[in-house]
């Protein structure tokens, strides 16, 4: 009989994929927090940082990110952003919803595993299906457009746009129409108005390619709230943060030590400044030039006396 094991706290949809008799062993926390994510705010100081696992790090507002809960997801995760007013992941093909009481796993379709844009727009696909992680229907994600092919990557802002083999197109609706002049293939969808492609920044309304200077090797790319791109490169053994916007490229020094592998980047309308590092720690700026450095804590609350987390037959 197929036993499946539930994450601390976590509601809705069973998604654990182990057929072991016997409960897994979880194993040993790292004994330095580490995150994968940054979900972006108004203010970027209000950014929450996501763990692998699920855990969560929120601003106390003081420039500290804490982590209160004891919540965690049953899958690692790789991306995460926002769905309306919700916090939305993607872990292993499955997506999450954080609620107040921990995470729940949406159901999107009976088989498939699902792919998802992050950013301030979240939108997930199954196969050639389009969902609105903001909007239900019956409790469940409602369903946008059906693409002619497998949906290889999503970009959404205040529109959305799709990759599939047989290139880029735009979704009004249930309405998929190409995107001419576009190239056939990029590297990312950063947005409905951004892409990478080799070398450069791809200008979805114009498609016009900016290309990096020599030198610099993008890490990290995400839009900003005012559209413009925005990013995290390294050049000469140093992080920056650069920006593009009406086809110029601004960079400025991030001061670091150790440089660390950058994991998310969130600029807000008063060019406030977060960027996450996988080694827990995070980086911010209110004005050019002056960054700080903290790093994610626990302050989880005392441990209480009872079994362990339950196990589903």
């Amino acid at each position: 009989m197929r036993r499946v094991v539930l994450a601390s706290l976590v509601f809705g949809s069973v998604i654990s994929r182990s057929a072991r008799a016997a409960p897994p062993v979880a194993a040993p926390a790292p004994s330095t927090p580490q995150l994968v994510a940054l979900i972006p705010a108004d203010d970027a100081r209000a950014s929450i940082a996501l763990g692998p696992r699920g855990e969560v790090y929120e601003p106390d507002g003081k420039g500290a990110w804490m982590r209160k809960q004891q919540i965690t997801t049953a899958d690692k995760l790789a991306i995460a952003g926002r769905a309306g007013g919700m916090v939305v992941a993607n872990g292993e093909g499955v997506v999450y919803r954080l609620a107040a009481n921990g995470w729940s796993a949406l159901r999107l379709a009976q088989k498939g595993l699902a792919i998802m844009s992050g950013g301030s727009r979240a939108i997930a696909a199954v196969g050639r299906q389009l969902y609105a992680l903001d909007h239900t229907i019956a409790g469940e994600p409602a369903k946008l457009a059906l693409a002619g092919a497998p949906v290889l990557a999503i970009g959404a802002g205040k529109g959305i746009v799709i990759a599939t083999e047989r290139g880029l197109l735009r979704v009004d609706g249930a309405k998929l129409t190409p995107i001419a002049g576009a190239p056939r293939k990029v590297a990312r969808l950063v947005s409905d108005l951004w892409a990478v492609v080799d070398g450069g920044a791809l200008d979805l309304r114009s498609n016009k390619t900016t290309p990096w200077p020599v030198g610099l090797t993008i890490l990290l790319t995400a839009s900003s709230a005012d559209d413009s791109l925005v990013g995290v490169a390294r050049a000469h053994g140093k992080l920056e943060l650069v920006t593009l916007r009406g086809g110029k490229l601004d960079r400025e020094p991030i001061s670091l030590t150790p440089v660390g592998d950058p994991v998310g980047i969130v600029v807000d309308r008063k060019g406030r400044a977060v960027v996450a590092l996988r080694d827990g720690r995070l980086v911010s700026r209110a004005k050019a030039g002056n960054w700080e450095v903290t790093t994610v804590s626990d302050a989880l609350p005392t441990p209480r006396p009872g079994p362990p987390p339950a196990l589903s037959q």
